[in-house]
């Protein structure tokens, strides 16, 4: 019985990006039977030929060819079978919750208001592919034989396309996906978090936002972003402001209130901290024009 750490043992060592996307096309031509898995990351798997099992503590999936399967990190138990055809096929997406995250907030408008959340305790999803899935299956792999170095931003651009497609064709069995991969008061301080960058807010008027005690909220936030919250946005708005410096339609003079600075300043003090410069000396070293 063999034991693989996935995707790590597909980076040859290198640290996994929890910003970045894996894509990765697979070929089997024997039948496996419980291969032991620890799932580091969230996994699509789109399989093309063949019939996998998963095997979760509390739950059991099979996806046969023709299905698209949404699986949580975790530790699990797979076997794949030929079921009389020549090979076992799939195509496979790894990626974060960050990812997901990220998208999530960029299209919660698009969410249901609501949920009946029937597939909430499961740690697996299952859709069928239908001609767009079939296309983009193809596509994908089209990109890949091409360039099996796929830029991160053509395979989280992919990712993308793939999410969309099914929040589009079935919006309440989507919205489940987070639920798989993480609960829903998790998404919601990200949420907060991420959309108050370069306002002024304090600390316990996010805690509020999220329905938390400042004390939890300082300890979940903990959790999720190894730092404290003071020091996550005071890093976000300085990064916000490197990337309005990059245009030379900006100004030092003028980005420091944009990402919620109350002095020229004190914005440089903080922007040479962190970027061992000041915001004109980064802005005449990157400047696009």
């Amino acid at each position: 019985m063999n034991t693989y750490n996935l995707p790590d043992d597909l980076l040859d060592g290198s640290a996994i990006d929890p910003n970045e996307v894996l894509i990765r096309c697979y070929t089997s031509t024997k039948d496996s039977v419980k291969n032991r898995i620890i799932l580091n990351q969230n996994m699509i798997n789109l399989l093309i030929s063949g019939k996998k099992t998963i095997v979760y503590p509390g739950s059991t999936a099979v996806v046969n060819g023709g299905e698209l399967v949404v699986l949580s990190a975790g530790n699990v138990l797979t076997s794949e079978l030929l079921t009389g055809e020549d090979s076992f096929s799939s195509l496979l997406f790894y990626f974060s919750n960050e990812v997901l995250d990220r998208f999530l907030i960029k299209y919660h408008n698009l969410l249901p208001s609501s949920s009946n959340r029937k597939d909430s305790g499961k740690a697996f999803l299952i859709f069928k592919q239908d001609l767009f899935i079939k296309q983009f299956i193809a596509s994908v792999q089209a990109l890949v034989n091409t360039d099996a170095k796929l830029s991160p931003e053509i395979r989280l651009l992919k990712i993308e396309e793939l999410l969309l497609y099914l929040l589009h064709a079935d919006p309440e069995r989507f919205k489940a996906i987070h639920y798989i991969t993480h609960d829903k008061d998790e998404l919601q301080l990200k949420k907060v978090v991420d959309s108050h960058v370069g306002q002024p807010i304090t600390v316990s008027e996010l805690a509020f936002l999220c329905n938390m005690s400042t004390s939890t909220f300082k300890r979940r936030f903990g959790e999720l972003y190894h730092t404290t919250p003071q020091q996550w946005l005071l890093d976000q708005k300085l990064k916000m402001a490197a990337d309005l410096l990059r245009s030379s339609n900006e100004s030092p003079a003028t980005v420091y209130l944009q990402v919620g600075y109350q002095n020229h300043s004190s914005f440089t003090d903080a922007f040479r901290n962190l970027f061992g410069c000041t915001p004109s000396e980064y802005q005449r070293s990157n400047v696009t024009p």
